[in-house]
């Protein structure tokens, strides 16, 4: 499958990949440390995660509220990467696994042997 997926294909996958798990963990930080904190993660995962969320508060229904807007953010990257990249770009995605970051990632894994 690594092979498979094209330049291009990469190159919208890995930017719009990270920004999603970053708001995921940004949204599981948040249920047990304050979201204004100091530590250097929280401070790195909102400056991340922040300006996505507030460009897509526009076209955020309202019943969403503000601690789970990044988990609505990875809800909507997900399914850009899952649905519509693959469908624009011409590649095959089969699972989570095929998505071209987590299969770089387990990929890696498998060569280290963990």
């Amino acid at each position: 499958m690594g092979s498979d997926v094209p330049a291009l294909g990469v190159l919208i996958d890995l930017p719009l990949g990270i920004v999603m798990w970053c708001a995921i963990l940004r949204f599981l930080l948040s249920m047990v440390v304050k979201e204004d904190s100091k530590a250097g993660i929280m401070r790195l995962l909102n400056g991340l995660v922040t300006p996505p969320v507030r460009a897509l508060q526009i076209i955020t229904p309202r019943w969403v509220i503000d601690r789970t807007a990044p988990l609505y953010l990875a809800f909507l990257l997900f399914i850009i990467r899952f649905y519509a990249a693959p469908l624009a770009i011409g590649y095959d995605v089969n699972g989570f696994a095929d998505l071209p970051l987590e299969h770089l990632i387990l990929s890696v894994r498998s060569e280290i042997g963990l």
